[in-house]
């Protein structure tokens, strides 16, 4: 198998660069997979290309599909076969779904951004409408009557004329020596059987069973276990290690020094008959680390420098005549805490470097063995494991490159690299920290007339990092002409990435908080506030499409009003939203508009006496296009509300002396059974458009919506998360 470095794009590539390949099978059947013309830039010189197929069709009727993106929970090894089956009309019972490894044949293989789904929709129905255009032909000249004439039930091309009928199965062979039709007509979304319905995720089984998926399942004759020890101070080097030792300790075959190593950060590699010997032999290793420029760097020093950076910043007046509003918002850096932590296998042999990675984006890893270590592209195959949770962490894929030097030093020995849990803690790409220095300003009627957000974010080289930054499109961008937005940066040691609903995730929660504030200043019911400033929308012509960052995050622009405020009542509607409740009780609203989807969640919360906070209900009203797989989409739904609030609640990663200082679960707890939501109650808008992002776009609004509650609730004010040690007690 060959795979380049880079695969090229999948959305907007059927038209320009794809084409149809045909294959009959040996013994009988039909092979239909979708190929992409690649430009000379496209892949390297020293690669080549081998398609492979998405729709396999057996003379039994057996159906095999395959699911491109990697599978981590979020339903897109069972949602994308799905699309194609549909199109096909194919009883979904037939079809067996396989994993696909990374291969440019498959287009963009990452599942990052909620994009699985929106980017696959219209070529893999298109794959699925060829495949029965071509059956339907070979009936049709089979039959001697016109294509017209026919049609298709549940894998049976039909002539009701003649009351004829055959199987796919029984037709593929012929299929398979026809041409490619030049268009084929797809399925109006109203017609559609299978899309919009609940079918189990395929890997269900399989999961409660214990069978294995997951990297860390990964089993080869031979195979030794590795450990890799890194400074836990950011921006540290190695100097001495004593390695003689560790070599002697039970179980140990090897342990040596990785340096220089393009893209690989210096540390000491551990190889050992099992994991638990790999991590023994680590917590013995002594080695000498040279200081780190960031090693007097503090969670402390980076809030005074983001107040003293604040002190310098004027962003206007507020209008006179109305209510004048100050307050400051914290969110902290956030880990992702996978449940399977980092971990990727491989083999080098023959020049030949194969991997078994649990990977959001394969590509990435590929890039990084073919920089890291000088090896073309088409010698680093890339097998794709189930993913253990992603949430943007298995974006960037170091521990690829990690394993892919151990196994060359190991040469002709399978290595499996497993990251222990506090080394996953230490070595995270964090979600950054933020600070929200906001003023904003109501008018006599109780509208939004003014406001001023001086945003403090993360970064280096006075750059904000990786998906750290925002801008004066985010909400309520578009929607109040009176706005002035600055970003300044902290600049730090600390590594930052995608966290899931990047941006959003810390920047809704502080400004749906601040505008709850707000619409409490101006004597405004949350609700309607929020409503009639949707409805003005006054600067939509000056916002960036989609709100800030492309969309992902905010709901800037005035565009996105209607769809807003549709999710809003119906929320409202499903939660009994305006209900008199009793001192304690609370309603807290937010909404968001990110990766596509428009979401509104209503939570309802109890806050008891002794400031213990239970969330008796969230409500949520989605707007996502077309539902593909109604289960997974609840699901995901219900999984974004609840990490959410999770991490509002509970979560934090700070630093002292330019480490981290959580180091495991006991430091670092994630929301338990207890502490969740009694009912989580999800409604969809009922939609025949393209399918948005759904895997995160119900997260950011969450956070805010709870805290909005507890106001409600106690008349206290959340602007520092998390809130769990927060004094919430009333009398």
């Amino acid at each position: 198998m060959s795979t380049p470095l880079e695969s090229p794009p999948l959305a907007n590539a059927w038209d320009r660069r794809s084409f149809i390949k045909i294959t009959a099978l040996a013994g009988g059947g039909l092979l239909l997979g979708i190929s992409w013309r690649l430009d000379a830039a496209d892949v390297p010189a020293t690669g080549d290309f081998s398609p492979n197929a998405f729709i396999r069709i057996m003379p039994n009727g057996s159906v095999s599909l395959i699911a491109p993106n990697s599978e981590m929970g979020q339903g897109a090894k069972t949602a994308l076969p799905m699309i194609i089956a549909e199109e096909l009309d194919v009883p979904w019972k037939n079809v067996t779904v396989y994993q696909a490894d990374l291969n440019p044949i498959y287009g963009r293989q990452s599942a990052v951004g909620s994009q699985s789904t929106q980017s696959n929709y219209t070529p893999l129905r298109q794959a699925g409408a060829t495949g029965r255009a071509l059956l339907v032909q070979a009936a049709a000249q089979s039959w001697g009557v016109a294509e017209s004439e026919c049609t298709t039930d549940q894998g049976v091309v039909l002539h009701q004329a003649s009351n004829r009928r055959a199987t796919y199965g029984e037709l593929a062979s012929k299929a398979a020596t026809l041409p490619p039709p030049a268009n084929v007509q797809l399925k109006n979304p109203e017609d559609f059987k299978l899309l919009g319905t609940r079918v189990p995720g395929v890997d269900n089984e399989k999961i409660v069973t214990g069978q294995p998926l997951f990297g860390i399942d990964v089993q080869k004759p031979g195979l030794l276990y590795a450990a890799y020890v890194k400074s836990h101070v950011f921006g540290a080097s190695i100097g001495e290690a004593v390695l003689d030792d560790v070599k002697k300790l039970p179980g140990v075959k090897d342990a040596f020094v990785l340096q220089g190593v393009n893209g690989l950060i210096p540390g000491v590699a551990i190889v050992a008959n099992s994991t638990w010997n790999a991590f023994s032999a680590s917590q013995k290793l002594r080695v000498q680390w040279e200081e780190s420029l960031g090693a007097n760097q503090s969670s402390d020093s980076y809030a005074q420098q983001a107040v003293e950076l604040n002190k310098g910043v004027n962003l206007g007046d507020l209008p006179a005549g109305g209510k004048n509003l100050e307050a400051d918002y914290h969110y902290p850096y956030l880990a992702h805490a996978t449940m399977e932590p980092q971990n990727c296998t491989a083999l080098f042999k023959d020049g030949v470097m194969e991997m078994w990675c649990p990977s959001q984006v394969p590509s990435a890893g590929q890039g990084l063995v073919v920089r890291g270590l000088g090896l073309p592209a088409s010698n680093v195959i890339v097998h794709v494991t189930r993913v253990g949770g992603g949430f943007g962490r298995r974006g960037s894929n170091e521990f690829s490159l990690e394993v892919a030097a151990i196994a060359q030093k190991m040469e002709g020995t399978p290595v499996k690299l497993t990251w222990s849990r506090e080394h996953d803690m230490a070595h995270d790409n964090y979600r950054t920290a933020g600070w929200h220095f906001f003023r904003g300003s109501v008018d006599n009627a109780g509208k939004l007339a003014a406001w001023r957000d001086h945003f403090v974010t993360t970064g280096r080289n006075n750059q904000a990092g990786t998906a750290a930054g925002m801008n004066a499109g985010e909400f309520p961008g578009g929607f109040v002409a009176d706005l002035k937005f600055q970003q300044s940066v902290v600049n730090t040691n600390v590594p930052t990435g995608y966290w899931r609903a990047p941006g959003a995730n810390g920047n809704t929660w502080a400004i749906q908080s601040f505008i709850d504030e707000l619409a409490h200043a101006a004597g405004r019911d949350p609700l309607e506030f929020r409503l009639d400033l949707l409805a003005a929308a006054p600067a939509a012509a000056a916002a960036p499409a989609g709100g800030g960052r492309g969309g992902r995050g905010g709901a800037g622009g005035g565009a996105s009003g209607p769809r807003l405020s549709e999710v809003l009542r119906l929320a409202a509607d499903r939660a009994g939203w305006g209900k008199k409740l009793p001192r304690g009780q609370g309603q807290g609203v937010a909404f968001s508009n990110t990766n596509g989807a428009f979401v509104a969640v209503i939570a309802d919360v109890t806050v008891s006496k002794d400031g213990k906070v239970h969330i008796d209900k969230l409500t949520a009203a989605v707007n996502a296009g077309l539902i593909v797989n109604l289960s997974s989409a609840e699901s995901q739904v219900q999984g974004s509300l609840i990490d959410g609030i999770g991490a509002a609640m509970l979560l934090k990663i700070t630093i002292d002396k330019g480490q981290v200082q959580q180091a495991n679960f006991d430091d670092y707890p994630l929301l338990r059974m207890p502490d969740a939501p009694t009912v989580v109650d999800v409604h969809f808008v009922k939609s025949v458009l393209p399918p948005t992002g759904l895997g995160e776009p119900a997260l950011p609004p969450a956070s805010a919506a709870v805290c909005n509650a507890i106001f409600a609730a106690t008349g206290k004010r959340i602007r520092t998360l998390p809130f769990a040690n927060e004094d919430l007690k009333w009398s």
